[in-house]
């Protein structure tokens, strides 16, 4: 039955906020490392240069600012003193820039690229970012970070970001970088910034065409620093952000499974644990001895949640669950490497053909052809190497042998049977039951946090156009009058993919409160609703391409895993403002209700005009 709430909504702008100090950052090096890597063949107008304000005084990155990957940095203006923090790179042609007439600009020390992101909050959509626009550092080209440069030798000029469209320029607000309504054409004084001393530097010498591929951090040959260098030795890694990016499909059907791969001289393919990066992506692949080591085993995936392709497999590691992966657009020599299934850094792909290589039946012997390389490419052994060459039917040395060519297919996949204990099919711990706890008392769970990733994640919406229909309430289901409960034991290391459980309702559980937004950052839509923990400042979110029974989840406001989102209907629930019994229908999946299943919200089909008492929710 439903019934009518007191008239009086409650409107209100959250304010409570304690101040933001200003800190220094705990950087992850290895995160650090793959997100900010210097383009050493890229075309630099300018090389090492400051970049002087109208006052005379010089850019400079805030080193108190941004993420734990250097990402999100303000830019101020300070007294020039020639510092690493002040020096630009003006890069007209590379990786991340493959439009005539404009330019990047990039800092020397630490090759972040300068970003305008008109989405974020007044004051902070000028930062450094990621050059190509992804926070992992696998993003190409971005209009955010090109800016209007048809001159290579102006040395006075406006920043005019191309994803302005002409009309923004920055200029400095409060000592700060920041964005201004302009014309590009005829920019104020403000509005002009001086490259240099007025004279053009020379820009730094063209790496040696011998130097080696696949180390994209050579320092520039300036004085600033180096950019941290690229992952040697025994490789940190972090044991959560791994367990998310590299998850083993125990439904899927394998060919074959735990089988070495051997070279045409005999030896076997093995993942180089000695490369890669704190989540076991970007690892290379070398030949050696046969041993039976877990890192020269393979299984080949017929389909599966990241093969949907008949006539294809994936070649996927048994112990770590990475999937061999060809990426033509990296450095010669380090195209060939495991990557998280589906080509997400997180592990929030689905199918990429990077991943895929021709398979028909249960062959033992086959050449290596990665979908992506339109039959032209095959995969060989150079120096020791997994790498690739033009396919030649001819070539011995492009064949490569199943276990010992008399391998048998695995028996049919067991979903029930426990993932290794390197990964897991699920994204944290199992749930288990509610600790008693007194209310009022401060939750915490099991699943080890990256507290400064956690915070860049889940971001409380404090925003002046933020409207809470309520804040601080209880959602209870209608057929059994238990409470959404957030399983503090579930979830990755930014509190991402948290499970919502059905647990007896305790007033004051920290866990069991919720915000309802009707407007705000992450929700323009009337009539519709954000559903968000109180405690986490997570939204309950729906995805259908995850696994059924693990479709309904937290994630991060906006739908980015790293908190860079806007607005998602995954998020977004049909919502009158006038009714306290309402079925949670998203605005994603048409005919579908979230339900309560097996103690924790799933999805079902439903009728919302009529929906049944399981799939009804009392927010009170």
């Amino acid at each position: 039955m439903r019934y009518t709430l007191p008239t009086i909504l409650v409107l209100t702008a959250f304010t409570q906020a304690a101040p933001i100090s200003r800190r220094q950052i705990r950087l992850d090096d290895a995160a650090t490392a793959e997100a900010q890597q210097r383009d050493n063949d890229a075309t630099r107008a300018f090389s090492a240069v400051q970049i002087k304000t109208s006052s005379g005084q010089c850019l400079t990155i805030d080193e108190t600012t941004g993420d734990f990957r250097r990402n999100l940095q303000l830019v101020r203006e300070s007294a020039c003193t020639n510092a690493p923090t002040q020096q630009w790179d003006f890069i007209t042609a590379g990786l991340h820039n493959d439009q005539p007439g404009t330019t990047l600009i990039v800092s020397t020390a630490f090759s972040s690229c300068l970003n305008f992101d008109d989405r974020r909050a007044d004051g902070n959509k000028v930062i450094t970012f990621s050059c190509g626009g992804r926070a992992d550092g696998g993003g190409r080209v971005t209009d955010s970070q090109l800016f209007e440069f048809s001159n290579t030798t102006a040395t006075s000029l406006p920043l005019v970001p191309s994803s302005g469209k002409g009309g923004i320029c920055f200029e400095i607000n409060g000592g700060q970088l920041d964005r201004s309504d302009c014309q590009s054409s005829n920019p104020a004084t403000n509005q002009i910034f001086t490259i240099g001393d007025a004279a053009p530097a020379a820009p730094a010498p063209t790496p040696d065409a011998t130097s080696p591929a696949a180390e994209p951090n050579t320092p520039a040959e300036t004085a600033a620093p180096a950019p941290p260098a690229a992952p040697t030795g025994s490789i940190r890694l972090d044991e959560a952000a791994t367990a998310q990016a590299q998850q083993r499909d125990n439904g899927a059907t394998r060919a074959f499974a735990n089988v070495p791969i051997k070279t045409s001289s005999g030896q076997c393919l093995t993942i180089d644990v000695n490369t890669g990066d704190f989540r076991r992506n970007l690892q290379a692949i070398r030949e050696s001895p046969c041993t039976g080591d877990s890192t020269q085993q393979f299984d080949f995936i017929t389909a599966g949640a990241h093969n949907d392709q008949p006539g294809t497999t994936l070649i996927v590691s048994s112990a770590f669950s990475s999937c061999l992966n060809f990426d033509d657009r990296r450095a010669d020599g380090n195209k060939v490497l495991t990557f998280s299934c589906g080509g997400r850094a997180d592990g929030e792909g689905r199918v990429t053909d990077s991943q895929l290589f021709g398979f028909e039946g249960a062959p033992t012997s086959l050449a290596l052809t990665p979908v992506n390389g339109r039959g032209a490419v095959c995969f060989m052994i150079v120096d020791g190497t997994l790498d690739i060459a033009n396919c030649d039917a001819n070539s011995a040395d492009q064949v490569f042998t199943i276990g010992d060519a008399t391998a048998a297919p695995p028996a049919n996949p067991n979903t029930n049977e426990p993932a290794p204990s390197e990964s897991s099919s699920e994204a944290g711990p199992a749930p288990s039951e509610a600790p008693t706890q007194q209310p009022g008392a401060s939750s915490k769970g099991s699943v080890a946090l990256d507290e400064a990733a956690t915070a860049q994640a889940q971001q409380r919406d404090n925003g002046k156009s933020l409207l809470f229909y309520l804040q601080d309430l209880m959602i209870s289901q209608a057929s059994n009058g238990q409470c959404l409960t957030v399983n503090l034991d579930t979830g990755d290391f930014r509190q991402n993919l948290m499970e919502v459980a059905l647990r007896d309702c305790v007033a004051g559980l920290d866990t069991q409160q919720w915000d309802v937004i009707t407007a705000g950052k992450h929700n323009d839509q009337a009539g519709k609703a954000l559903i968000v923990s109180t405690l986490t400042n997570g939204c309950l979110n729906v995805d259908e391409r995850r696994q059924p029974g693990n479709q309904v989840l937290l994630f991060s406001c906006g739908g980015r895993a790293d908190g860079e989102g806007g607005v998602t209907n995954s998020q977004l629930f049909a919502f009158d403002g006038k009714t306290a019994n309402i079925p949670l229908v998203p605005g994603n999946v048409s005919s579908q209700c979230v339900v309560a299943s097996n103690g924790k919200l799933d999805i079902a089909q439903c009728d919302a005009a009529n929906p049944n008492s399981d799939q009804t929710f009392s927010i009170a």
